[in-house]
């Protein structure tokens, strides 16, 4: 079974591949999932509660197609920038801080899909940055779908949270983007640059996806909509789409534990 996730973030500050095409995620994502629709897969899109707010013309555009929409914090922690975010990582664990920080903007991203009538079920942090109070804290929002881990491991159960990790290498953690720069070094950076080239990374998607297959593993993926709009306008997701249309695909929501 193929779970395809995308991240849809406002704009970010400083972000390389947003510059690129001067805005925020919404218009690659909605190229994205029309790329999806054609070949017929379905998938679930984590989004920042402020994009709804912002453009639900173009919210509700996206969901005319067969996709599920989580939560993905309300704003990417826009106002905490890096001193706050290096004092959070040593007092709370993740740069997503405090309980009371956690709670005001998990509360917050849910009134925004409360105002489109959409139910927040699931949920992604914005770089994972997730520690054991905000499971706690979207339990009693009534999250019931997680997928904040990332590595070989199958979805669980814990505290009444599915957790559904993230088990096919990242495409902003992996695929180089032109010549590696020194600005690529910087441990900040909104996406990590030069590791292995694109064509590489899809040979890797390939062979785990089809070696969980064969072993009657779940696949998790996470490609970003404007990652792949960046990279070459969409070519390689469509050979990806194309190959994934070989399998099953669902939405998280609709995840079956093994008994």
């Amino acid at each position: 079974m193929i779970y395809l996730t995308g991240d849809v973030h406002e704009k970010i500050k400083g972000s390389w591949e947003q510059e690129k095409i001067n805005s925020n995620d919404l218009s690659p994502t909605i190229k994205y999932i029309e790329i999806l629709k054609k070949y017929k897969i379905k998938s679930t899109l984590f989004l920042n509660g402020i994009l709804l707010e912002k453009y639900p013309s173009e919210i509700k555009k996206i969901l005319e197609f067969d996709v599920e929409l989580g939560g993905h914090t309300y704003d990417n922690f826009k106002n905490i920038g890096r001193v706050k975010s290096f004092i959070f990582r040593k007092f709370f664990g993740c740069n997503y801080g405090s309980e009371s920080f956690q709670k005001k903007d998990i509360r917050k991203t849910k009134i925004a899909f409360e105002k489109l009538k959409l139910k927040m079920t699931s949920w992604r942090t914005h770089s994972f940055s997730s520690n054991k109070k905000t499971f706690e804290l979207l339990k009693k929002e009534g999250v019931k779908f997680i997928s904040d881990l990332t590595g070989q491991i199958k979805p669980f159960e814990k505290n009444k949270i599915i957790h559904v990790p993230i088990n096919i290498p990242v495409d902003q953690n992996t695929i180089a983007f032109g010549k590696f720069r020194p600005e690529n070094r910087d441990p900040l950076a909104s996406c990590v640059k030069s590791r292995i080239e694109p064509e590489e990374w899809f040979e890797i998607l390939k062979k785990r996806v089809t070696s969980n297959e064969k072993n009657k593993i779940d696949s998790v993926i996470l490609i970003h909509p404007t990652t792949m709009q960046v990279l070459d306008n969409f070519k390689l997701f469509e050979e990806i789409a194309k190959f994934l249309s070989k399998y099953k695909s669902e939405k998280i929501s609709e995840i079956k534990l093994e008994k």
